[in-house]
């Protein structure tokens, strides 16, 4: 009388094992990922006051946008984006009207077919405001060389100085003091620039 085989506990495990192992290549994971929402222009930040401030970017989603919304209002509903509803991309712009300095904040949602939401809460400070420029030296040194003594002052944040088109090492904030030798060049100017993208020059002498 033959035994009749018995399968121990650590074969049965490794049956198992191989039997999920070999299935998962067949199991389709759901995309559960939410849009991809990103503002192309103007960045977040700050910009130079426009009457009619154009902002613009694009909506990305494997399923499929259904709706871009602008402080609730669906733009994929206005005859400019017919046909776009349902795309994977979706470029869009909208214009806010009549603005003033100051900060501006717009909710932007993207929503896809599935129902899935990505919210971005998009601030730009907008600024019309040029730096100011206060030139406090400039003495010849021979050898055609000049030093350049003086401050810059913006209500947000410098991030350019430019003497003679040679820049300025310096960390933006909204005061830079600087001193600097110069080649004395004809028509020698300084160029200061905000973070707004205002400009503000002045000649040397």
């Amino acid at each position: 009388m033959k035994r009749s085989s018995r399968r121990t506990p650590l074969a049965l495990l490794l049956i198992f094992l191989a039997v999920v192992l070999a299935g998962v290549g067949c199991v389709q994971r759901s995309d559960a990922v939410a849009p991809m929402l990103s503002i192309r222009e103007p960045r977040s930040g700050a910009t130079s006051t426009s009457a009619n401030l154009r902002i613009a970017g694009y909506a990305m989603d494997d399923d499929g946008i259904a709706a871009i919304r602008v402080d609730g209002v669906d733009l994929l509903a206005t005859p400019a984006y017919a046909g776009e509803r349902g795309k994977r991309l979706v470029e869009f712009f909208f214009t806010i009207r009549d603005l003033s300095d100051g900060d501006v904040t717009v909710t932007i949602e993207a929503e896809d077919t599935t129902g899935r939401v990505t919210v971005l809460p998009y601030r730009l400070r907008l600024d019309g405001t040029p730096p100011t420029l206060e030139l406090g030296s400039v003495t010849a040194l021979g050898g055609g060389r000049l030093r350049v003594e003086g401050v810059v002052r913006d209500n947000t944040a410098i991030t350019s100085v430019r003497i003679n088109d040679v820049p300025l090492q310096f960390t933006p904030g909204p005061e830079v003091a600087f001193r600097v030798d110069v080649a004395d060049v004809p028509g020698g100017e300084i160029v200061v620039e905000d973070a707004a993208g205002n400009v503000t020059r002045q000649a040397l002498r």
